[in-house]
């Protein structure tokens, strides 16, 4: 059994942890979508929000290859982290995998099509194993 991440982002939708949704806010106001929890829209600042699910299909946007990971990283290294803009409008940034750093001029193209995929972690410090989305080419 895995937990969520960021149960603010993500919603799991199975026991194991590798099926969930991103969950975002929409304005009523003004009609913006937002990854994530939000007190207020970014864009006209009402407050008159509604909770969503988002797409786990979405465009990409930008990437860069990490080289030197934050502390903690639990994954290997080097590592692609992608930029994906969604229909709704948000962008989520989250490593893009199934895609070796090698060989990414090959498999990755800005604007090609993206999809979501949960991985489970298992922490070294023994908390609970924790689902993570990420991003792999569709």
């Amino acid at each position: 059994m895995s937990v969520s991440i960021d149960p603010t982002r993500l919603r799991l939708t199975n026991q194991d942890g590798t099926q969930g949704v991103l969950l975002g806010a929409h304005c009523k106001g003004c009609g913006t979508y937002v990854f994530g929890g939000a007190v207020f829209c970014q864009a006209c600042s009402s407050m008159d929000l509604e909770p969503v699910e988002l797409s786990s299909k979405g465009t990409l946007y930008s990437f860069t290859v990490v080289r030197v990971p934050p502390s903690g990283w639990p994954g290997p290294v080097p590592y692609i982290l992608g930029q994906v803009e969604l229909p709704e409008g948000p962008q989520v940034l989250a490593e893009v995998v199934d895609c070796a750093v090698d060989s990414i001029e090959e498999k990755l193209k800005i604007g090609m099509a993206v999809e979501l995929v949960l991985q489970v972690v298992n922490p070294e410090d023994g908390d609970a194993a924790k689902s993570v989305y990420k991003w792999r080419p569709a």
